[in-house]
């Protein structure tokens, strides 16, 4: 007769399991060292990049300052004239005529353009019948109205032949204001006036187009006194009252300047506020070119809390704005928050530390890349 062992199988088991986790962690480990060494592999390949291990580019960098300018803050404007206006079409029609040429000088009144084409003649016509035919009925239902209103006070007529009456003459008088209406709107439209003594200084049409309502027809601009227009720093604002305003001539030389109009409120956007400046002396400015403002003081000359960096050395991705910093030996982007223009540099409000050393012209450049200060 067989015999079995008591504990026979168990031990069996036991020992299965064991070669079983065995395996498992032998099929783990295998698993990790190809991964390690397939992600050493990649850096290694991007360790050898071209980019990387090429030669550094020489750059030349700015240290990032405080922005100051001899002899006051210094900002661009335009001379414009003190008034200035775009003549544009009251109806669609048929240019047919423009009596100023650009550069002509006009009076305040004088027809600058015309739309007088066969179907503007015959709707003008037409409009001024209309307002002689109301004109007539507005008077025969006025005397009318008198007449039933002294019968009415005789006790003649009924209250209610006093009302129709009434009523009559008060649509006789709309029905003219209506008539003149239209034939004002008409000759408005078919005869465009110069609103000002001035010069036209552009045509946007040629005669015989047609033109849509509200298309624009040419410029003008008057020929009077001349105005600064310059958008100042929130910060230089108080400067402005206290202290000395100039603008630069034509000829170099720097003419004072006093302010004519601030606007109400500061464009909360570029946080600049419009100054309208007089001129001293506006001979030798013209309407419509480029000046520079300079305004002396305190708070404009040494704002020591303005700091701004050339307009060359900054970079655009979509809606962002940064710079290149040169650290390290690398070109490192910087994304930063800009202010408001000064000339040919700009205002930082963040991003940046006073000392970086920006890099000026990063055309070139990509974030990371080997770089080398030049002289």
């Amino acid at each position: 007769m067989q015999t079995f062992r008591e504990d026979s199988g168990p031990p069996q088991f036991g020992h299965s399991l064991a070669m079983l986790a065995d395996l498992r962690f032998v099929a783990f480990t295998a698993m990790f060292l190809v991964m390690g060494s397939s992600l050493g592999c990649a850096g290694r390949e991007r360790a050898r990049t071209p980019a990387d291990t090429g030669p550094p580019i020489t750059v030349a960098v700015e240290p990032f300052a405080a922005t100051a300018v001899e002899g006051g803050l210094v900002l661009p404007a335009r001379i414009k004239a003190a008034e200035e206006a775009t003549l544009t079409a009251r109806t669609a029609g048929r240019l047919t005529a423009l009596t100023a040429r650009e550069g002509a000088r006009v009076r305040r009144g004088d027809a600058v353009a015309r739309f007088d084409a066969p179907e503007m003649r015959e709707s003008l016509t037409a409009a001024r019948s209309e307002r002689e035919a109301a004109t007539l009925a507005a008077a025969i239902a006025a005397r009318q109205y008198a007449r039933v209103e002294s019968l009415f006070v005789a006790r003649v007529v009924s209250p209610s032949d006093r009302e129709v009456a009434e009523s009559a003459d008060r649509n006789a008088a709309a029905r003219l204001a209506g008539a003149r209406a239209r034939t004002e709107q008409l000759e408005a439209a078919v005869t465009l006036r110069a609103p000002f003594d001035g010069m036209v200084v552009r045509r946007h049409v040629d005669a015989g187009a047609d033109v849509a309502f509200g298309s624009p027809v040419l410029d003008l601009r008057s020929s009077g006194a001349l105005e600064v227009v310059v958008s100042v720093p929130e910060s230089a604002v108080p400067s402005l009252r206290r202290g000395e305003i100039e603008v630069e001539a034509t000829t170099g030389e720097w003419r004072t300047a006093r302010v004519q109009l601030l606007d109400g409120m500061i464009d909360f956007v570029s946080r600049t506020r419009t100054a309208r400046l007089a001129l001293g002396d506006p001979s030798g400015f013209e309407a419509g070119g480029y000046t520079r403002v300079r305004i002396a003081g305190r708070g404009a000359s040494t704002d020591s809390d303005r700091k701004g960096i050339a307009s060359s050395s900054i970079v655009r991705r979509g809606a962002l704005t940064g710079v290149y910093v040169a650290e390290a030996g690398r070109a490192r982007l910087r994304w930063i928050r800009l202010g408001v223009a000064l000339g040919e540099r700009v205002e930082v409000l963040g991003g940046l530390e006073v000392g970086d050393l920006v890099i000026v012209a990063p055309e070139s450049l990509h974030d990371g890349g080997a770089v080398s200060v030049g002289s």
